[in-house]
């Protein structure tokens, strides 16, 4: 009897640590057909727009299950997708919290818009908004997976010209179509919001709204969308994508070649104050980058030579894009010592204003603080030449 009894106890001791531990941890299972055995799902971590891998699963007889145990019991965004070739450049946005389980379903691997389950309104509220468009974000979807395998061509050294120039005609209608389709999706979303209650949530999907505006100038959504938003409580105007979306509706205006250089409050990694103006009596070089940039992390060494060798005639300034934390380990990767600062607004404040619409980019700004010239996009040595070009300085030995 005592041994039954002790039995009974061990049983009862292990369910509840394992109940416990599972409500410490994200769980997502997946069900699925249609998709490839031993295809890789991965779980990202959205911190701004970097998004970090924290786990990764293949398909096991049409399951996957990803377990990730978060810092925190807060709810926040993560991404699941799959970097394999045969699937789309796009990733299914998860709502998740530790103790609140997640199932998904999906018939195809169109990952974009494949069902979840979900206690969490967020995720509850968003997944309406997909599932409302399922069959055109399904076309969607496909294009962009026809577009990868042209980039490869474009991207390859051995390819013939015919070929390649086939396939960038190719790109080219591929992408005119895919805009035509999320213009049709972001019609129909906007007509559902204009229904709607005003979410943090919903407020998401608005942005993607006012980004037609923003990008592809659909000027029939401005009027609608500027009524939704004049209409958002103050903490929704004043959240990251309502100040996104006023960007949209009222573009700030920018500082261009000539103009005297625009300035603001910033801060370095530890949070001392700086400014531009600091800076001014000699050429000032800024870098708008992010952490999750390619080009941004091959433009380092280059950057720091620079800083070394024209130390008494120009000064490197670099703003991040990135959260703090992601910020903060991009710092620490690059062992990063000189003048790193942010403004605290990601892309929404001196981004805006210098009219930065890719990273990373640059701009010289004279002795005196005038704007010299801009560029955007990075080649090896590129910075250099540029350099050499705009203030006669050689950089190399």
């Amino acid at each position: 009897m005592r041994n039954y009894l002790i039995a009974i106890l061990s049983m009862l001791f292990l369910i509840t640590a394992n109940r416990a531990l599972s409500q410490q941890k994200i769980i997502i299972d997946g069900s699925l057909t249609g998709v490839r055995e031993g295809a890789h799902i991965s779980l990202m971590k959205e911190e701004g727009s970097v998004g970090r891998q924290v786990t990764i699963d293949s398909i096991k007889q049409g399951h996957f299950r990803l377990e990730y145990t978060p810092e925190d019991t807060l709810i926040e965004y993560y991404s699941v997708m799959s970097f394999d070739d045969d699937f789309p450049s796009m990733s299914l946005k998860i709502w998740a919290k530790a103790g609140h389980p997640i199932q998904i379903q999906g018939n195809n691997n169109l990952v974009y818009t494949w069902q979840v389950k979900s206690d969490l309104q967020e995720q509850q509220e968003w997944s309406y908004f997909i599932q409302a468009n399922k069959a055109d974000w399904d076309q969607f979807q496909q294009l962009t997976i026809q577009r990868k395998g042209l980039i490869e061509t474009l991207m390859d050294d051995q390819a013939e010209p015919e070929k390649k120039n086939a396939a960038k005609s190719a790109v080219a209608s591929l992408d005119k179509e895919s805009d035509s389709i999320e213009y049709k999706i972001q019609k129909n979303n906007l007509a559902l919001l204009e229904k709607a209650t005003m979410t943090p949530t919903k407020l998401e999907v608005l942005n993607s709204v006012a980004n037609q505006i923003k990008w592809n100038h659909a000027d029939s959504f401005t009027a609608p969308v500027t009524k939704i938003f004049n209409n958002l409580t103050p903490a929704l105007k004043n959240s990251i994508y309502g100040e996104k979306i006023a960007l949209a509706l009222f573009p700030p205006q920018t500082v261009k070649e000539g103009d005297p250089m625009y300035d603001t409050d910033l801060t370095d990694i530890a949070g001392r104050p700086h400014h531009l103006a600091d800076f001014k009596g000699k050429y000032i070089l800024i870098d708008f980058w992010s952490f999750g940039c390619g080009p941004c992390h091959a433009s380092v060494p280059e950057l720091k030579e620079i800083e070394q060798k024209l130390k008494d005639k120009l000064t490197v300034v670099s703003l991040s894009s990135d959260t703090k934390s992601v910020w903060k380990k991009a710092t620490d990767y690059f062992k990063m010592t000189g003048n790193n600062f942010s403004d605290g607004k990601e892309d929404r404040g001196i981004y805006a204003k210098y009219g930065v619409q890719g990273i990373p980019h640059y701009v010289l700004i004279t002795p005196e603080g005038t704007i010299q010239s801009a560029w955007t996009g990075y080649g090896t040595g590129s910075i250099k030449s540029k350099i050499k070009q705009l203030t006669g300085f050689t950089i190399d030995d």
